[in-house]
């Protein structure tokens, strides 16, 4: 047993000598492994913080002029112009000309780019240093989608300011051809005393179109009568003086003044187109209307159309004077007299014929003479008128103004210095001019014959 102990002591001592050990070999290499670890970290971290050093910086943001924004516009480069509105570049920079990127694009008509820098906050009143806008670029080439995205962004919205090389948004409108744009522009317009080219060419336009709501629009927006370009006198004369009934009757229904005037001086074309003796008192008299004129021109449909629009029958010229009437009557146009005088039977169911060969009168009716009568016209060197005329008056009890005498019964004679009446009735012409009449004759014609019958004297 001892041996055996001792010969077991080394082997039952064995396990913990050799753990103890290990332990200590163990600890002692943690804390060499520690070391390691910490050194090898520090030198990876060093490594790393060398090459942050020396890698690039992160990005920052992009700086970009206005005026590369422009050139981008303006050359088209649409990758550039993604970039810019991204980077949020200002919209509303001007190059050489003072054109923004939106006067560029619209100008260009790039108009996928003009959708976009009006969504990017692009201002559509702004002008380049001729006035041109936007607005005026989308008119000018006709389209309509972008003309309307333009108007609803306006603010300042001013269609009568023309360009400096004159040019204005309706004349625009025209040479682009759209037109519910030009209707949108002509809706728009401001009131205005005179027609500018741009109106005057909108109207003809409107006329060669029958575009009646428009011709009405232009009508309405302007005091002054129209005029063809470089011309004085109205269109609506022109239409009565040429007979142009459909320029006539689209003219008066549209809204055109039935008692247009003519100007002091009309134009040469024009006085072309009359007859001689209604020439000279144009030209002679002031302030002529279209009564006067159609009267003159013994127009009857005209006439009619014009006192049905409003026409003044009784407005007197400026310098004679004169009446639509008094003109009608002077120009011997009975028919006209008698509209103007409101009616008279026709001449083939009753008029008056007077024969100053025999001193005679004749009431005819349907044809047919049913009453006759002496009379005394004028004595040499004051001959009676010949022609056809009109009663246009009746005067009971008359006294004449000229020689101072009674004239019962007077009916004057187409608004004339001479008329029928009772007075001295010798065999032979013996009056001033006027036509005698027995005292019974000149009472039954007087009570029987209506204003406006028609006299013939011959």
């Amino acid at each position: 047993m001892p041996a055996y102990s001792k010969a077991a002591s080394p082997l039952g001592h064995s396990g913990p000598i050799l753990f103890d050990e290990i332990g200590i070999i163990s600890g002692h290499s943690m804390r060499k492994f520690t070391r390691r670890f910490v050194f090898g970290a520090g030198i990876v971290l060093l490594i790393l913080l060398w090459t942050a050093g020396l890698g690039p910086e992160p990005p920052s943001r992009i700086s970009i002029s206005p005026d590369e924004f422009i050139r981008a516009v303006t050359i088209q480069r649409d990758s550039l112009i993604d970039l810019y509105l991204m980077e949020r570049v200002d919209p509303n920079g001007r190059d050489a000309q003072g054109r923004t990127p939106l006067l560029i694009a619209t100008s260009q008509q790039d108009w996928k780019t003009a959708h976009r820098l009006v969504d990017a906050g692009g201002l559509v009143d702004v002008a380049d240093q001729n006035g041109f806008t936007p607005l005026m670029a989308a008119a000018m080439h006709g389209n309509g989608d972008m003309f309307q995205l333009l108007l609803a962004r306006s603010t300042n919205f001013r269609p009568e300011i023309a360009c400096a090389d004159g040019r204005d948004l309706l004349g625009l409108a025209l040479d682009g051809g759209n037109a519910p744009i030009i209707q949108t522009v002509v809706e728009r317009l401001p009131a205005a005393a005179e027609w500018t080219t741009s109106t005057r060419r909108a109207l003809i336009g409107a006329l060669q179109a029958g575009n009646k709501n428009q011709i009405r629009l232009l009508l309405g927006k302007h005091t002054a009568p129209p005029t063809p370009e470089g011309k004085s006198v109205p269109f609506l004369a022109y239409a009565v003086a040429s007979n142009n009934s459909s320029l006539f009757s689209t003219l008066l229904e549209c809204g055109a003044d039935p008692n247009t005037v003519l100007p002091s001086r009309c134009d040469k074309d024009f006085l072309a187109l009359l007859p001689n003796g209604l020439r000279s008192y144009v030209e002679d008299d002031r302030n002529v209307t279209m009564l006067m004129l159609a009267a003159g021109l013994g127009q009857v449909d005209y006439l009619r159309a014009l006192i049905e629009a409003g026409g003044n029958r009784t407005r007197l010229s400026g310098r004679n004077k004169m009446s639509a009437l008094d003109v009608a009557a002077e120009t011997g146009h009975w028919r006209s007299a008698q509209i103007l005088l409101g009616g008279g039977p026709p001449p083939d169911q009753l008029r008056i014929e007077i024969s100053l060969a025999l001193q005679r009168v004749a009431l005819v009716k349907n044809g047919v003479p049913v009453y006759r009568t002496q009379c005394s016209t004028g004595r040499p060197g004051y001959s009676t008128k010949r022609g056809e005329f009109v009663i246009t008056n009746k005067e009971r009890n008359h006294r004449s103004t000229i020689y101072h005498v009674e004239m019962p019964y007077f009916m004057r004679l187409s608004c004339l210095d001479f008329g029928m009446h009772a007075g001295y009735v010798p065999n032979y012409p013996a009056s001033h001019g006027c036509i005698r009449l027995p005292s019974d004759a000149a009472r039954k014609f007087f009570s029987e014959i209506p204003v406006g019958t028609v006299v013939t004297v011959q």
